[in-house]
């Protein structure tokens, strides 16, 4: 027998299912991200105090980060798999995937400079580090409170909030230009430096480039909660306009 009047309870059944495993895919990237910006933020703290012990708590997170990233995949792909989702909800999951590359990498810029933070920790010359050690905590603070962002913008579903963390991404280059110039100097007068010096400029590196996947991940959240690809637009407005 038909059923005439309202919704079918099957079909509204299988929504609230497929709505409460949504949520919890959202949660899990919001989860993930709190642990990537704690190892960014450990790992900077590791460098500046030479810290070994913090260091190595950092590198010994690497593979749960690994995990988190190949699990909330898996997740992802079943739920497109199993439930075919269409408009906000199929972008939320295809930008859930392209979130957790973002985060993983992240991840691993802040194991490097975890590497790094326990040679010096054993040794290696940390007079480059100190040299720009300003530049360093003000980086750190600025790509982890874009990450931090970019995570809560996605978990509110703020548009908004994700553009702010596109804008500040031209902060933090400025600050990986002022830095560069100081420990480029430091490392004219003084050729002990060089070997130090270059891994400090592969750790100031790291961090602007986790600044960019903060601000990738901003954008997906864009496309999520507008459905407006902004990554086109940044393609476009670069190229330029022929001139006339």
């Amino acid at each position: 027998m038909m059923n005439m009047g309202g919704s079918d309870p099957v079909e509204g059944h299988t929504a609230k299912a497929f709505d409460a495993v949504l949520s919890d895919l959202r949660l899990q990237i919001v989860g993930m991200g709190g642990l990537v910006i704690d190892q960014v933020s450990s790992a900077v703290r590791a460098l500046l105090d030479g810290d070994a012990t913090v260091a190595q708590l950092v590198l010994s997170r690497e593979a749960k980060v690994n995990e988190l990233e190949r699990s909330i995949d898996r997740e992802a792909f079943r739920l497109i798999a199993l439930h075919q989702p269409v408009a906000g909800d199929l972008r939320m999951v295809k930008a859930a995937s392209r979130i957790i590359v973002e985060l993983e990498r992240a991840g691993d810029e802040a194991k490097k400079i975890a590497k790094f933070a326990a040679r010096v920790a054993t040794g290696e010359p940390q007079g480059p580090v100190l040299a720009v050690a300003r530049f360093l905590r003000h980086m750190a603070e600025l790509t982890t409170g874009m990450l931090r962002d970019a995570v809560r913008s996605l978990d509110e579903s703020n548009a908004d909030m994700a553009r702010a963390v596109q804008a500040r991404d031209s902060e933090l280059d400025d600050e990986f230009a002022a830095a560069l110039r100081q420990i480029l100097t430091l490392a004219m007068q003084d050729a002990r430096y060089l070997g130090a010096t270059i891994d400090t400029v592969f750790a100031l590196k790291g961090l602007e480039r986790i600044g960019d996947h903060a601000k990738n991940i901003a954008e997906q959240v864009v496309f999520v909660a507008s459905g407006e690809d902004v990554r086109h637009q940044k393609k476009a407005t670069e190229a330029g306009t022929p001139e006339q």
